[in-house]
């Protein structure tokens, strides 16, 4: 089985000397966004996850057990120091927005802000990971394992076209576009469009876009230093409400952001 010794001993590039992050096989890349190793014992004691419209499939293990729980879409920050650093070991499965649903088949507003025991809701998927943890030689190996064990987990679902359609149009617009130009270019009513992105990605369509638009406020800060010029990239009316949105999703202001920016984790291969 694998320790953080692995991590430090692997040839692959590091992100802050301690994290490995690396891509699934091609054919799951649609649903998982990667896979990343980590020692949480080197985490900052206030380490802080952005509000995100992806789950995460959270693995442990400390004195024998492994453990696995999984996170549903963040709408709101949250500190996971905490949790994270008494284990010796943690790898994270990282589900694009609307990826974990075709696994599983749970309507994921019943995981938003919230954490499960994976075997509550798989059981026999929760178990075929821990086995490829127990018996993975190397960090390439228990990734390749993994690949095996979610390409042959994936259901044959097919996500409804209007809401393909109305998320591409979010993403498009970095999260700049309102729910009723969405139903107006899907055919579809608000009403509807709600109930298919709480199915799929766990909010409403007006939180997932607004997610989406202060992720890209969030990248646009960390590059530019015109903190006051950002709105009119963002899509807001003035800088006032730009700051009013950004503090009402991450409770705080965009300039105590930067001053506190490396306690914040903004998962970079998501979306």
């Amino acid at each position: 089985m694998l320790n953080k010794k692995n991590i430090y001993q692997c040839s692959f590039p590091k992100i802050n000397g301690n994290m490995i992050v690396l891509p699934p096989h091609r054919l799951l890349r649609p649903y998982i966004a990667n896979y990343t190793f980590t020692d949480p014992s080197t985490m900052h004691p206030q380490q802080t996850i952005l509000p995100t419209i992806s789950s995460t499939l959270v693995c442990t293990f400390k004195n024998g057990q492994f453990t696995a729980g999984l996170r549903g879409v963040n709408t709101k920050p949250t500190m996971i120091a905490d949790y994270a650093r008494q284990f010796d070991f943690m790898f994270l499965i990282e589900f694009h927005s609307a990826g974990l649903y075709p696994f599983l088949n749970i309507d994921q507003h019943h995981l938003a802000d919230e954490g499960f025991l994976f075997t509550d809701l798989n059981q026999s998927l929760t178990e075929q990971i821990a086995e490829a943890y127990f018996i993975a030689k190397n960090i390439p190996d228990l990734t390749n394992k993994l690949d095996s064990i979610f390409l042959a987990a994936i259901h044959d679902t097919e996500l409804n076209p209007a809401f393909r359609i109305a998320f591409e149009k979010i993403l498009e617009s970095n999260g700049a576009i309102h729910v009723k130009d969405l139903a107006r270019q899907t055919y579809y009513s608000e009403k509807q469009l709600n109930r298919l992105f709480m199915k799929y990605v766990g909010t409403k369509v007006k939180t997932c876009s607004r997610i989406v638009r202060m992720k890209n406020a969030v990248e646009l800060l960390q590059s530019s230093p015109h903190i006051a010029l950002l709105f009119e990239q963002t899509g807001h009316h003035d800088y006032p409400h730009f700051v009013h949105d950004f503090t009402a999703l991450y409770g705080l202001t965009p300039k105590e952001y930067l001053t506190k920016m490396s306690l914040f984790y903004n998962d970079p291969y998501k979306l």
